[in-house]
C-alpha cells in the first residue's frame, strides 16, 4: 500500500437515501477538495454547506475537512455529505478519480488509521464488531473493543510475562554476580497468575460468541408435530412451508429472532425417521448435524410418545421439551405447553430460551472475547505458558523461550507481535468505504 497515495471511498450504502458520504484520506485530499467544492470551510472540524462541482453536474452538498494527525487515519482527510441515491456519489466518485485519487482498497481508511499507530488490531476488529452488530449489546462490545478495554488486559499480561523474563534474563547473563536471583517458586507463581487471567478472558469467550453470532436453537420432533409452524410463530411470519402430508421439511431451514438483545437462531430441521426418500435422508442426517451443534434443542411433541432418538435428545440437558397444540389438548403442567395456531404460551417459551442460555449480565462493564482470532491467540498462550511449567526443572533458557511464545501469541491480539498476512486478513474483511 502507498500511503503517499490521496484514496477516496463512498462510505455509505450505495442506493437511494437522503445522505451519501464521500471521503477522501492522504496528503493533498484537501486541496483537491478546494478546487471541486465552493464555500470550502476556512478551518478543520467545520461543516459548511456549498457547491460540489463534478464533471457534468453539480450537488448542493456539506463539507467537512480534518487535518492530520487529528482525523480517523491520522492524515489530511475530507468528506462531502451528498444527496443519497446512487447516480450523485458515483458521479463524486467519479470526479476524485479523475483528479488524483485513486480508489481505497477494502478497509484502506480504516488501515491507515492502524499503521498511522491511531488504533491497535484489536481496536480495529471492535470497529468491524460495531458494524456487524445485530444487538446493542454485540455493539456495546466493540466499542469496548474500539476504545481499549481488551488492550489494557492484553497489556497487563505481557508485563508481567515481560518482567518475569527480565529476571530470567539477568539470572542467564550475570551468573557469576552476587544478585538475588528468581527463584523456581516465583516463576511458578508468576505463571499461575498470568495463566489464571488469561483463562478468565477465555472464558468469556462462550459468552461473547452467543453476543456477536447468536444462540443456535435446533427445532427437532416427529413428523407432523408442528415444528414448522412454532417456526413460523417464532419468528413472527411464515418461514417455512406448513401442510398436513409428512416430511414436507426435507431440510434444515434457519431464521433469527432477537429477544431481550439476544439473536435467537431458529434451525427447523426435517423429522427423524426411515425413510426411502433420498432427499428426505440427506435432510435428516444435516437434522441431527444440527442438533449436535446447537446451543439449545427444542424437542417438540403432540402427545404421543417421546421414543427411539427422541428419548436421547430428551435427556440431553441442553433440550426443552415443548408440548405442541395446547388449542386441541391440555397436557398437564409438567412440560411447557404451547399452541403455534393460537401463539398461547409462545412468548413465555421465548423467555425459557432466555433464562437457559444464563448469560447473566452481559452489559457488565468487562469485554467480552467474541473474535475466533483473539481465542486461538488465548489458547496458544496457555499453551505456552503450561509448556513453561512443564520443563519448570530444566534450564532458565527452556523455560525463557516457552515464556517468550507466550508474550508473542498474547501481542497478535493487539498486534504487537502480529505479521503482516495476519494484519492484511483483517482488514480484507472490511467494506471499501471503512
Amino acid at each position: 500500500m502507498k500511503n503517499n497515495e490521496v484514496i477516496a471511498a463512498i462510505s455509505t450504502p450505495v442506493g437511494r437515501g437522503a445522505i451519501s458520504v464521500v471521503r477522501m484520506s492522504g496528503k493533498g485530499s484537501i486541496e483537491i477538495a478546494k478546487s471541486l467544492f465552493k464555500n470550502m470551510p476556512e478551518k478543520a472540524n467545520e461543516l459548511k454547506l456549498g457547491r460540489f462541482n463534478g464533471e457534468n453536474f453539480s450537488d448542493q452538498a456539506m463539507c467537512v475537512y480534518f487535518s492530520s494527525p487529528r482525523s480517523y487515519t491520522g492524515e489530511d482527510m475530507v468528506e462531502f455529505q451528498m444527496h443519497g441515491g446512487y447516480a450523485v456519489a458515483n458521479a463524486a466518485l467519479k470526479t476524485l478519480l479523475n483528479n488524483g485519487c485513486r480508489l481505497a482498497e477494502h478497509g484502506e481508511f480504516t488501515k491507515r488509521a492502524y499503521l498511522n499507530g491511531k488504533m491497535n488490531l484489536a481496536n480495529v476488529e471492535g470497529v468491524m464488531d460495531i458494524i456487524d452488530a445485530e444487538s446493542v449489546t454485540a455493539a456495546e462490545n466493540g466499542y469496548k473493543m474500539l476504545t481499549g478495554a481488551l488492550d489494557g488486559k492484553i497489556s497487563e499480561l505481557q508485563d508481567k510475562l515481560t518482567d518475569l523474563l527480565a529476571q530470567i534474563e539477568v539470572a542467564l547473563d550475570y551468573p557469576e554476580e552476587d544478585l538475588e536471583y528468581v527463584t523456581k517458586e516465583q516463576i511458578k507463581d508468576a505463571l499461575s497468575e498470568v495463566k489464571q487471567k488469561t483463562q478468565n478472558l477465555l472464558d468469556t469467550s462462550s459468552k461473547g460468541r452467543i453476543i456477536k453470532n447468536g444462540v443456535n436453537i435446533a427445532i427437532v420432533g416427529k413428523t407432523n408435530v408442528g415444528k414448522s409452524s412454532l417456526l413460523n410463530t417464532l419468528v413472527g411470519y411464515d418461514r417455512a412451508i406448513v401442510t398436513d402430508i409428512e416430511g414436507t421439511t426435507r431440510d434444515t431451514l434457519s431464521e433469527s429472532y432477537v429477544y431481550r438483545d439476544v439473536k435467537f437462531n431458529f434451525i427447523d430441521t426435517a423429522g427423524l425417521r426411515k425413510t426411502s426418500d433420498v432427499v428426505e435422508n440427506i435432510g435428516i442426517e444435516r437434522s441431527k448435524k444440527a442438533v449436535e451443534n446447537a446451543d439449545i434443542v427444542l424437542l417438540i411433541y403432540d402427545g404421543e410418545k417421546v421414543d427411539g432418538e427422541y428419548e436421547e435428545i430428551a435427556k440431553n440437558p441442553k433440550t426443552i421439551k415443548v408440548f405442541n397444540k395446547a388449542d386441541i389438548k391440555n397436557h398437564g403442567n409438567d412440560v411447557l405447553s404451547v399452541s403455534a395456531k393460537t401463539g398461547e404460551n409462545v412468548e413465555k417459551l421465548k423467555e425459557v430460551i432466555y433464562e437457559k442460555i444464563k448469560l447473566g449480565n452481559i452489559s457488565s462493564s468487562d469485554v467480552m472475547i467474541t473474535n475466533a482470532r483473539h481465542i486461538d491467540c488465548l489458547n496458544r498462550a496457555l499453551q505456552s505458558l503450561d509448556r513453561a511449567n512443564e520443563v519448570i526443572d530444566e534450564t532458565l533458557d527452556c523455560i525463557s523461550l516457552e515464556i517468550r511464545e507466550g508474550w508473542q501469541a498474547l501481542g497478535e491480539i493487539t498486534g504487537a507481535t502480529a505479521n503482516e498476512e495476519v494484519v492484511n486478513r483483517i482488514f480484507e474483511k472490511f467494506c471499501v468505504g471503512k
